[in-house]
């Protein structure tokens, strides 16, 4: 079970699309043009479909990025934050207003480096404000921006070694140099449904507007959804595929009827609890002396993740499943990335020593975690 993050971050239109282009693609952007121009008409910047990073090498590239996503029908300007790496994720709604507000951030990573350890923050104001949401419309945290820059000085929307970052605009994304941490973004599930008489039927709801169908066959596409979130509209990308209408019923299921008419029950889908954890601590890369929390939680589907917790910050770093000995009291856990790891008594407690080399942003691991009672 995924421990659901509740906030963290996510300027203008991208670059000009190339001169030679098709009347067709013209048509096109002319009309994705137009969408944008209505959809952001009440926000003095419109931010559909760009992308601000920040990022610095230590031995690798270490990224934060927001990408904005515009309207999804139902939902909202939607945003996504992808911090250090990918692995601290934060997605909502966003709004921006025409209200100056005074910001703290470093310019650069060369400019913090270089500046004197007791050395202050440079400050400005901005004349825009952006204000991050979460799906539930509470808000998580806002900041100041302009045309070419979000100055992220926020406590509940930031990430390990982002913190008071300016983030740039940036101008051509299929060519930054961040592009291949544009192209991991995850595809974070807003919605997902499920047969309860047929585990393999389900329907995933993506937060770009994207869906996965597997209820009767695989199908691929976009989907839209009335304000109160009752009606939700399948499109096949492909017109052989079938597409579907999805109506939320009073008691709560999920009524699903595809174009040929099949219909099918759905649930939303509720993930396993939490029935065992193992804790420790980790070093915080590019802050020595700071430590985050270590966690390994086994679920009660038999899948084990352990993950770094560092001021509500969560960093993924393995999966895998996990056994129980009920002679030796002890697990085996087989991890993706760590391999089979036994857990052991040193006559206190259970304890469990985790080793795993080259983990993202942490390098080589190694650490011994206590079994957690309650």
């Amino acid at each position: 079970m995924m421990k659901k993050m509740t906030a963290l971050l996510l300027g203008l239109t991208l670059a000009l699309a190339p001169a030679a282009v098709s009347a067709e693609e013209t048509e096109a952007e002319t009309a994705v043009e137009s969408a944008a121009e209505e959809i952001g008409s009440e926000d003095p910047i419109d931010l559909t479909d760009t992308y601000y990073s920040y990022g610095y090498d230590v031995g690798f590239f270490m990224d934060y990025f927001m990408h904005f996503y515009g309207e999804v029908p139902g939902f909202g300007q939607v945003f996504y934050a992808g911090f250090a790496l990918n692995q601290i994720v934060f997605t909502g709604t966003y709004e921006v207003i025409e209200e100056e507000r005074a910001y703290a951030c470093w310019p650069d990573r060369e400019t913090l480096t270089s500046a004197g350890e007791n050395a202050e923050i440079p400050t400005g104001t901005a004349p825009y404000t952006i204000i991050f949401y979460d799906f539930d419309g509470n808000e998580i945290d806002r900041c100041a921006m302009d045309e070419e820059h979000i100055y992220n000085d926020m406590k509940n929307l930031t990430g390990i070694g982002g913190e008071n970052a300016t983030l740039n605009l940036d101008t051509d994304p299929e060519n930054s140099k961040f592009a291949a941490d544009y192209a991991a973004e995850q595809a974070v599930s807003v919605l997902s449904l499920i047969d309860p008489d047929d585990d393999t039927a389900t329907l995933d709801l993506k937060v770009n507007g994207k869906y996965d169908d597997l209820v009767v066959f695989y199908v691929e596409g976009t989907y839209s959804m009335n304000e109160d979130q009752t009606e939700i509209i399948l499109t096949p990308d492909s017109e052989e595929d079938e597409g579907a209408t999805v109506t939320l019923n009073e008691d709560g299921t999920y009524t699903y009827v595809s174009t040929d008419g099949t219909e099918v029950t759905l649930v939303v889908v509720e993930g396993p609890e939490v029935a065992y954890a193992f804790t420790g601590t980790i070093p915080v890369p590019g802050m020595e002396g700071t430590e985050a929390d270590l966690i390994c939680e086994l679920y009660s589907d038999e899948t084990v993740e352990i993950y770094a917790d560092f001021m509500g910050n969560r960093m993924d770093i393995d999966q895998g499943t996990y056994e129980i000995d009920m002679e030796t009291y002890s697990f085996t856990f087989s991890f993706d990335n760590a391999g089979e790891i036994v857990s052991y008594s040193d006559g206190e407690t259970m304890l469990m020593d985790y080793a795993a080399s080259a983990v993202e942003p942490f390098g080589d691991i190694e650490q011994t975690l206590t079994f957690a009672a309650e």
